[in-house]
């Protein structure tokens, strides 16, 4: 398997950017957290753009019986006559249950957009890491079957690229997500390999930025004592992005965005452009 990893979804210039299999958006604090506990939470779809009125337009052009709810924030805050804000614990089956999602976030939904060349795309979070990972190796499978069945015995092409992308913060890397990266590229080394040592494993790093946070990963783990959601959210507050959950008033926030392996469902593009995402 080949990573490559952007940690910030800028890293790249645009004619440099080639077109990837699988790439995996990481927002932890919080779009791609809210997205998949709204989609676990039953919501039918989720649909993300960059532009508060982008979404007016799109919640004022859908049938009267149809109508989505618009959710997200700007610099941290619920957005004026919006429904929802970015919250994780504001998205429960009886407010979002088969029903259809419309959100801006002042960094998640731009990198979805500055990574859209790919042709699947999925959403990850803490909550959700193992069942991503499980879906990154069977995408990737899936190509290495097909290069196999071709009979040129070449090894998987170019197209099995998988991209971590990581939305940051108003173009800087963050630590949330640089984390959560690392653990990504760690789990799916652990459900490929027999071996601890990961450069003896199966997983080809294509760029500095994913040896980057596997060893920040790691450094969380050996270093600070990471063993559960409890000390995650413990060090997720140490981040620029969790002080500013702090600042805003929204620590709760840091323990729903820490919680490890919560949910089984795993957002999946369905449409470029809006981009939509429905569960895998």
């Amino acid at each position: 398997m080949q990573i490559e990893t952007w940690l910030s979804p800028y890293a790249v210039a645009d004619h440099e950017r080639s077109h990837a299999r699988v790439c995996v958006v990481i927002d932890v604090l919080r779009a791609t957290t809210v997205i998949a506990t709204a989609i676990a939470a039953g919501a039918r779809s989720v649909t993300t753009c960059s532009d508060i009125e982008q979404a007016f337009e799109m919640k004022r052009s859908a049938s009267s019986d149809s109508l989505p709810l618009l959710c997200g924030e700007r610099e941290c805050r619920p957005i004026d006559g919006f429904d929802y804000g970015n919250s994780p614990g504001e998205y429960s089956p009886a407010g979002v249950g088969q029903r259809d999602i419309v959100m801006t976030t002042t960094n998640g939904t731009r990198a979805i957009d500055a990574a859209s060349d790919c042709d699947v795309m999925m959403l990850a979070c803490f909550a959700n890491l193992s069942s991503v990972a499980d879906a990154i190796i069977d995408e990737v499978s899936d190509v290495s079957v097909q290069d196999a069945s071709s009979g040129s015995g070449a090894p998987p092409k170019a197209s099995g690229l998988v991209r971590i992308v990581c939305a940051g913060t108003n173009g800087a890397i963050t630590g949330e997500d640089t984390l959560l990266a690392g653990a990504l590229i760690a789990v799916c080394h652990r459900k490929l390999s027999d071996t601890a040592r990961f450069y003896d494993g199966p997983i080809e790093l294509k760029n500095d930025s994913g040896a980057i946070a596997l060893a920040a990963w790691q450094h969380c783990i050996t270093h600070d004592k990471v063993s559960d959601s409890e000390s995650l959210a413990q060090r997720l507050a140490m981040t620029d992005g969790g002080r500013n959950m702090i600042a805003a008033g929204y620590e709760q926030d840091l323990v729903d965005c820490g919680s490890i392996d919560v949910f089984d469902t795993v957002p999946q593009r369905d449409r470029l452009s809006p981009a939509r995402f429905v569960s895998r």
